[in-house]
């Protein structure tokens, strides 16, 4: 029985330590990508950078079609919003991170992070556009706040970090905006 215990602890232990790592796969450049749908946590300026702005082109990109495909007139507002804000997000970033902004010539949707991309996917394929933008909104904002509150705590000390914690009210103003929305099947 003693030994028994004894071998116990280390095997508890070791799934333990294991266990977090299950819930997570890396992607190609090594990064922690959390397969729960929730934003990884970002440690240092580069990974904060690339998860910052394809949040931003998702905005963009998600917002775009919404100027085009929306049906009610506080979706297109709220959409013209998003677009202009993180527009001036996405530069603003670039501009203290000292890293490139997206070439507007480029293939926006190819800097896309794999659950963006699989978000605008979904929206392209909407029939009810309206009640899949805002729910596109809702779930983009809460993981953008999250990704941002995060950073501007935890993150690495100077001008990024002080971007995400500049940025958060702005993003936290645009939950509750999202939150706001009342479209037809498209929830609270």
């Amino acid at each position: 029985m003693k030994h028994t215990f004894l071998l116990t602890i280390p095997a508890l232990a070791l799934m333990l330590a294991v266990a977090p790592a299950l819930a997570q796969t890396t992607s190609n450049d090594g990064a922690a990508v959390d397969q729960g749908g929730a934003p990884p946590l970002v440690t240092n300026d580069a990974d904060f950078v690339r998860l910052a702005t394809s949040s931003n082109l998702l905005e963009i990109l998600s917002s775009e079609q919404a100027a085009q495909r929306a049906q009610t007139e506080a979706v297109r507002d709220f959409a013209a919003r998003m677009v202009t804000d993180h527009h001036t997000a996405t530069a603003r970033l670039a501009e203290v991170s000292g890293m490139p902004a997206p070439d507007p010539a480029a293939d926006p949707s190819a800097m896309l992070d794999p659950r963006h991309a699989a978000l605008l996917t979904q929206l392209d394929s909407a029939t009810d556009f309206d009640a899949a933008y805002v729910q596109l909104q809702l779930q983009a904002h809460e993981e953008a706040v999250a990704l941002f509150q995060d950073y501007a705590t935890n993150g690495q000390e100077g001008a990024v970090k002080d971007f995400a914690e500049a940025t958060l009210p702005t993003l936290q103003q645009h939950l509750e905006a999202a939150q706001a929305l009342t479209v037809p099947n498209a929830g609270p």
